[in-house]
């Protein structure tokens, strides 16, 4: 693969990847988390293909694959056979400094009260405080600068003496709607599946359709027109599809099991107003400070 195609491939994934930080973010998940599962994606997809005699790919060539230490592979490889990725994986001790501080304020006893409660704290009290608090599991990371992220999220507010009291025990900064981690799921893994599908040279059978229709020059004006009768074609659309799919589903054999032989088939619809992939990884910085 030449530079150029890889530079292009790189600043589409980057575009990509703008909207997933920010909801990566409002749910709280800092990028530790983020790296150590694309860690083990990279890992387990290069896992997947076979060298040249068939055989299984070795520790070696997914370093050289991936870019990785062979340490960092073998330790990857041993936690996808044993371990999911669970609040109890690997991923458990990269919480950000909000979400280690509120936890070690509903569990450690210094910071608890004589009913096992978190106790209100004083922000300036170094031993314990709130400021002791987070010097205690979040190093040097600013006192005020982990308070102002708690009120944020609504996990910390101001009590009449000035001090601090815990009111929730999750730190997850915005109000995340469920529908986009279903909307993740079910229309942004088998879009980019149909991508990875259609662009293999090795493939035997048919391509999947992935089309778009889109302008950028449309008149403003008739941007609501378009989003409504577009929103209405789409749920005719989908409604068709549905009624299809339904009528050709293998019958199940029980209540919470699934046929052997029933297969994952779909079509996605969806609508988009804003700015290209080129525009948004042009674009300054919003605040460079």
């Amino acid at each position: 693969m030449n530079d150029n195609i890889q530079i292009r491939m790189l600043n589409a994934v980057y575009a990509c990847l703008l909207p997933v930080a920010k909801l990566l973010l409002r749910s709280g998940i800092t990028y530790r988390q983020f790296d150590a599962v694309a860690k083990r994606a990279f890992v387990r997809e290069a896992m997947t293909e076979a060298d040249t005699r068939g055989r299984p790919t070795n520790t070696s060539r997914i370093a050289v694959r991936t870019g990785l230490s062979r340490k960092d592979v073998k330790r990857v490889r041993d936690s996808l056979v044993i371990e999911p990725v669970s609040l109890s994986g690997p991923f458990a001790d990269q919480f950000g400094p909000p979400a280690r501080v509120l936890h070690a304020w509903h569990f450690d006893r210094r910071f608890l009260d004589s009913d096992g409660k978190p106790r209100d704290l004083d922000f300036q009290d170094d031993a314990s405080g709130f400021c002791g608090l987070v010097r205690a599991v979040a190093g040097d990371v600013p006192p005020g600068a982990v308070r102002a992220e708690l009120k944020r999220a609504g996990a910390v507010i101001d009590v009449e003496d000035g001090k601090l009291r815990a009111v929730k025990r999750f730190f997850v900064p915005g109000n995340v709607d469920e529908k986009a981690i279903t909307v993740m799921s079910a229309m942004v893994y088998p879009l980019t599946s149909g991508i990875v599908h259609n662009t293999d040279p090795s493939r035997t059978s048919d391509g999947f359709i992935q089309r778009i229709a889109f302008s950028e020059s449309i008149d403003p004006d008739a941007i609501p027109v378009f989003r409504k009768w577009s929103r209405d074609q789409a749920i005719k659309f989908i409604e068709t599809m549905d009624d299809w799919l339904a009528q050709h589903e293998v019958q199940d054999v029980g209540e919470s099991s699934r046929p052997s032989n029933a297969k994952t088939v779909g079509v996605g619809v969806f609508y988009y107003e804003g700015p290209s992939a080129e525009q948004a990884t042009s674009e300054e910085s919003p605040n460079s400070s």
